[in-house]
């Protein structure tokens, strides 16, 4: 078995050394695990996705998924593995025992969705989405809703999809048209049409439960009004087995860039008015409902973007090793040398190497966050978490989509040429990574959610509790005389965001609100180097400290963190007082030269 798709090494430090998810067994929420299952979950989640998920990758792509009368079929190569992930329980493993999970942390389901979405990303995204609209039925269902929905969800014998998007509102969710009318024995009329729905249409399973946002007809206009349905593709009867079709039909497909074997689908609620839905939790209450799947979705979005940057970053490695081009740097010696020991290429690799292992520290993190939110009893220790995870949301999706993108982008350019061919898979890796800066909210609405609320929420709250976090590691670290250079770079990066962070608010008033909002996104873009930075500065101690004592094995890995650590801190951290430099210049070329500048 052959991994070249998830550095497990490193997903161990990051799970067992710098978050000492072990503590989390000895919550009660968690207290039947401990590191031997989650070492047998990491292994079987190796395996499944290695020996079943990446070797069907290149022919759901080549092949991808044919539309014909309304039905998709989808790749046949994904029917085997999709059966044996639901067979093993994956589905529901951060899952509570009551609903037939196996309750384990959601940064163990993290770390085990990593390796399934670089081996086959297409063919996870399926999984997710089904994952979130059962999750989402066990939070808001009724008991009747739960008996026949979310228990076939959590088991894969139903696939879920998340439908809020519509032609004329895109992105404004709350311009949306689809509605809702009452009939008498309780469910309602939907009439309407959602477009970019995952996995919309599909022949892996049985049934398709459609979360839909809808408006009862009478209600306000806005997201206020929206309302949250259950629409089945089949109806189902009190006894759980399935009855007429329901009035949806798809009424096409996407042609992607990427994730052939994922169909985005165009649906149609109604056409003929007999399309039955069931309400979601409250009544105008649906962008509340809807948004545990968001919040869920956002994150994993994150993953995926990282997943597959790792992925591209371990061919690329593995190719600049083999592939010999050149002679030695500084030698008038022509024999040819690996391309790894040349400047660029090596630089390349190294911001390769660091980005995705910081994002992956990042990612963890944040759903290691979730769970101790999870497993704590204090409310008020419960709060912190959830302001670390509610800050941190916006920034691991955006910051490991976009630059799982570019590390995709570099590995293609470690490549040469051969990375712009078929025969090697770091141009697939780049054309399914794409869509995560797009879906489950734009990496510009992440943006506008981090400056516009995220910073501003609870008064400042949830972004002086991040700063404070920071500053415990840049302490333990200064105390490390090999690392205090690096700790007080660290120091300054978080105490110049903050300084920008005070000069954007004060900005984001009267009349110079619109040019403030314009830096949102490089806004985001530099809080996420710096929440780098912090993760690498605590990595870098925690390595130290493990140096001492680590066996010959384990010494070359600490070496590796700390050197990969000291990289991201003295070459690219930097980079981001630069860019703090041109915000403050507040230049007004921007507000001032209106629409004109696009006129040709």
């Amino acid at each position: 078995m052959e991994n070249k798709l998830v550095d497990l090494r490193d997903s161990r430090f990051v799970l067992y050394e710098q978050l000492e998810i072990e503590k989390l067994c000895e919550t009660e929420r968690f207290g039947d695990h401990s590191k031997e299952t989650f070492e047998m979950i990491i292994d079987t989640a190796e395996k499944l996705a290695v020996n079943e998920f990446a070797p069907v990758n290149s022919e759901g792509d080549e092949v991808g998924c044919v539309f014909e009368n309304g039905t998709v079929r989808c790749p046949e190569a994904f029917r085997s593995p999709f059966g044996k992930y639901c067979e093993g329980g994956w589905m529901s493993l951060p899952d509570v025992y009551d609903v037939g999970g196996q309750n384990a942390p959601i940064c163990m389901y993290f770390a085990c969705h990593e390796l399934f979405y670089a081996a086959n990303h297409a063919l996870t995204v399926y999984m997710g989405l089904t994952h979130s609209a059962a999750k989402v039925i066990e939070l808001y269902g009724t008991d009747e809703q739960k008996r026949k929905y979310m228990q076939p969800l959590y088991e894969g014998r139903y696939s879920g999809t998340m439908d809020l998007t519509e032609t004329q509102a895109g992105s404004d969710v709350g311009a949306a048209r689809a509605k809702a009318v009452r009939n008498p024995d309780g469910t309602f009329s939907i009439v309407g049409g959602k477009i970019f729905i995952s996995s919309g249409e599909n022949d892996l399973t049985e049934n398709i439960v459609h979360i839909v946002l809808a408006r009862i007809e009478g209600d306000p206009e806005g997201t206020r009004g929206l309302s949250c349905f259950i629409v089945p593709k089949y109806r189902v009867n009190d006894d759980g087995t399935l009855g007429d079709t329901n009035d949806l039909v798809c009424s096409g497909v996407e042609h992607k860039m990427g994730i052939h074997g994922s169909p985005t689908s165009v649906l149609n609620f109604g056409d003929n008015g007999m399309c039955r839905g069931e309400l979601l939790g409250p009544e105008q209450k649906g962008i509340v409902v809807m948004f545990h799947m968001m919040n869920e979705q956002r994150v994993l979005v994150g993953l995926q973007g990282q997943a597959l940057g790792s992925a591209a970053y371990l061919h690329a490695l593995d190719f600049a090793r083999e592939r010999k081009q050149g002679g030695a740097f500084g030698t008038r010696d022509f024999t040819q040398v690996p391309i790894i020991t040349h400047p660029d290429v090596r630089r390349n690799l190294l911001w390769m190497k660091a980005y995705t292992e910081g994002l992956r520290a990042l990612v963890l993190y944040t759903t290691f966050c979730m769970d101790m939110e999870t497993a704590s009893t204090d409310e008020e220790e419960k709060k912190r978490w959830l302001n670390l995870v509610e800050l941190l949301t916006p920034i691991a999706k955006a910051c490991s989509t976009d630059k799982g993108f570019d590390v995709c982008v570099r590995a293609i350019q470690v490549h040469g040429g051969y990375g712009f061919c078929k025969e090697y898979k770091v141009e697939q890796f780049a054309r399914d990574c794409k869509i995560t800066a797009i879906y489950e909210g734009t990496n510009g609405i992440q943006a506008l959610d981090l400056f516009g609320r995220k910073i501003r929420m609870k008064q400042g709250e949830a972004f002086r509790t991040v700063v404070e976090e920071m500053k415990k590691n840049i302490e333990r670290a200064s105390g490390i005389a090999a690392l205090a250079p690096y700790a007080e770079s660290v120091g300054r990066s978080v105490a110049a965001l903050e300084e920008i962070t005070r000069f954007l608010l004060e900005k984001s008033s009267g009349e110079d609100a619109y040019l403030a909002c314009s830096w949102a996104t490089p806004y985001l873009e530099i809080f996420g180097d710096v929440v780098l930075g912090w993760m690498f500065l605590w990595q870098a101690w925690k390595a130290c400290e493990a140096q001492t004592g680590a066996g010959e094995r384990d010494k070359p890995f600490y070496a590796g963190k700390i050197a990969t650590a000291k990289f991201f801190i003295g070459s690219v951290l930097p980079a981001v007082y630069g860019r703090m430099d041109t915000i403050r210049q507040f230049d007004r070329s921007f507000v001032e030269m209106g629409e004109s500048v696009f006129v040709s």
